[in-house]
């Protein structure tokens, strides 16, 4: 197993995540090899210097979110050199990319409407009523506070749509109008954004091989019980059946009924550890790996 890490690592701006990542993976006995972040590289230059085709190996990417086409590059020259990594181009923007799976997910998650362009919004908001939570189709707003993503009437929705939409990188031209659940809250905030109850699976071939609690401040409910875990697990299991991505990051929180709800869908290439032990994943997933046909 062959871990391809976005640097730099050097500099006080260095993820806390991917250092915890490449500390363990060295521990573990694997292979580390650090990629130029696509900035620092002109078009004609390879996304994977340094490397020399050699024998199979799986290879765990770790990097900040890619656009498409850097995904793919990074995919294509992988597999040039007998590399492969877990999701293939298709398969990471089902993970990334809430509106293309999300009818799928159904019952699993929020309802949800898919607005392109700002004029479909009435449409959606017809069918869902303010309050109403809104987002990209890659990643939320939550770091910027409750205002950033919840909308109480069709004003505010609008403006939060037209915001997102002229984020091209971030929208990808869909955002995601999402009925606002009524999640567990723990009476705790993050950046100014209420905290409910939630939790980070890691899902390899449907099955969840770590998780962890979401924030940063710990479970102020405890250790999820037996059930709670159980039912965390079977969620995670079918999104990943659903999706039929083979390496993926489920966000779920627990409703004040206690039931258990999708809240995203990530590649775990470009998704933080939240509490999740690193040595202690990269180990259950070595071990999934090697089960695997043809390893």
């Amino acid at each position: 197993m062959l871990l391809l890490v976005e640097g730099p690592l050097d500099t006080d701006r260095a993820d806390a995540d991917r250092l915890g990542l490449v500390s363990a993976a060295k521990a573990l006995g694997h292979r580390v090899h650090l990629i130029p972040p696509e900035a620092s590289l002109e078009p004609e230059m390879p996304r994977l210097p340094g490397l020399a085709r050699g024998d199979f190996e799986w290879g765990v990417l770790v990097c900040d979110t890619p656009t498409p086409g850097r995904y793919r590059r990074l995919h294509d020259e992988a597999l040039a050199l007998n590399i492969t990594l877990l999701n293939d181009p298709g398969q990471h923007l089902d993970a990334m990319e809430l509106h293309r799976t999300v009818a799928r997910l159904e019952d699993l998650t929020a309802r949800t409407e898919v607005v392109c362009h700002l004029a479909e919004l009435p449409v959606a908001l017809s069918r869902l009523k303010p309050p109403v939570f809104i987002k990209s189709t890659v990643h939320s707003r939550k770091s910027y506070g409750w205002k950033a993503c919840v909308a109480d009437d069709a004003r505010e929705a609008e403006a939060l749509v037209t915001k997102l939409l002229a984020m091209h990188t971030l929208s990808r031209d869909h955002v995601l109008v999402r009925e606002l659940l009524p999640l567990r809250r723990t009476g705790a905030e993050y950046a100014g954004f209420p905290l409910s109850r939630e939790y980070r699976l890691f899902v390899l071939d449907a099955d969840v091989v770590a998780q962890g609690y979401y924030w940063p401040l710990g479970d102020p409910y405890g250790a999820p019980s037996e059930r709670d875990d159980r039912e965390m697990r079977a969620l995670a299991h079918e999104v990943a059946r659903r999706t039929r991505v083979p390496w993926l990051c489920v966000d779920v929180g627990q409703l004040e009924t206690g039931e258990w709800r999708v809240i995203e869908t990530g590649d775990p290439a470009c998704s933080g550890l939240s509490t999740v032990n690193a040595r202690a994943l990269l180990a259950a997933l070595a071990h999934g790996l090697e089960a695997r046909a043809g390893c």
